[in-house]
């Protein structure tokens, strides 16, 4: 935050939203799959550390992580909630396919299944009052979720809550698809509203969240995506490894996504971003802020810029004018 810019609050204050997997507003906020894919059997934690970027957690956690390429280029980014019996990965849902068939590739001699998880769903709930919610609504089997610190979890019936990666309080929960049209009226019982995908939208571009097909693609390299917290530099060997230490190593990535606030309208997705008269980036996503909050905040915009221009600069997009922040 620059001395001229007031306080940022991401969200409204007293209220909270929920989410399902599979509607809009849950697949422009890059979370949208129904499904996820669920690696069972005796070697699981061995061959997902071996195969993915990130550390697994001990039963029930969880963790970000990746699945990549053999040179460091992305493949699906995902979060893996480790459970009693399995291991259960969420990516995108353009992504799921990729993630699953990358995983059963590199099965060799490992004693893991690898499947799609289709009798479940996943119910986002997020805002101040989201722990208040989910327990007058009791759908997390009595968890006390507000002692919940992101990534951790609890196994449930058919399922799991989980403290989701965010600025905010946020949880996930997984539950039979039976159940899930009793805990969504539960949450609008106790307060919640349901999301808009205009509200998911402007929320991921808060968290920092990159999308597939706006900054991420199969070229993307971890540590300039916005995915730093997806790969752990200490950890041993994995796929990709070698080249995203040796960028690591190097003491400076070229290139970092940024995000960009605006005091007006944000500029458009492909709009240039010029730096001292120069253009040096394109806007990849945008959002202004939701107008139901009936609040003052920022527009917010993502856009992978060149290191050298840091937080707290000024940048100019098309009639906008932004300041330049780091990820939350």
């Amino acid at each position: 935050m620059t001395g001229s810019e007031p306080p940022f609050a991401p969200l409204p204050a007293g209220r909270a939203w929920f989410v399902r997997a599979g509607s809009e507003a849950a697949a422009r906020a890059g979370c949208g799959s129904a499904s996820g894919v669920v690696v069972t059997g005796a070697d699981r934690t061995a061959f997902l550390s071996r195969i993915m970027s990130g550390d697994l957690p001990k039963p029930p956690g969880a963790a970000r992580t990746a699945l990549l390429g053999p040179k460091g280029n992305l493949v699906a980014a995902a979060v893996a909630t480790a459970l009693g019996d399995r291991v259960y990965l969420e990516a995108e849902p353009e992504r799921l396919a990729a993630l699953r068939d990358g995983l059963d590739r590199y099965r060799i001699a490992d004693a893991v299944e690898i499947t799609d998880d289709e009798a479940g769903q996943c119910v986002r709930v997020f805002g101040e009052r989201a722990a208040e919610v989910l327990t007058a609504s009791a759908p997390a089997g009595g968890a006390a979720v507000a002692d919940l610190v992101p990534g951790a979890a609890v196994e449930t019936e058919g399922g799991f809550v989980r403290r989701d990666f965010r600025p905010w309080p946020s949880f996930t929960l997984r539950l039979p698809e039976s159940a899930v049209d009793d805990a969504v009226r539960g949450f609008a019982e106790s307060g919640a509203s349901e999301a808009s995908p205009e509200e998911t939208v402007y929320l991921r571009l808060a968290a920092g969240q990159p999308a597939w097909a706006a900054e991420l693609s199969g070229t993307s390299l971890p540590l300039a995506a916005g995915l730093a917290a997806h790969v752990r530099l200490g950890k041993g060997c994995y796929i990709g490894q070698e080249y995203v230490a040796r960028q690591a190593h190097r003491g400076r990535v070229p290139r970092l996504l940024r995000q960009l606030r605006f005091t007006g309208a944000p500029a458009d997705p492909g709009t240039p971003v010029r730096h001292d008269g120069s253009a040096v980036a394109e806007i990849t996503s945008s959002a202004p802020r939701p107008p139901e909050w009936k609040d003052d905040g920022p527009a917010l915009a993502l856009a992978i810029l060149p290191a050298e221009i840091t937080p707290g600069a000024r940048v100019r997009c098309a009639d906008a004018d932004a300041t330049v922040h780091p990820l939350p």
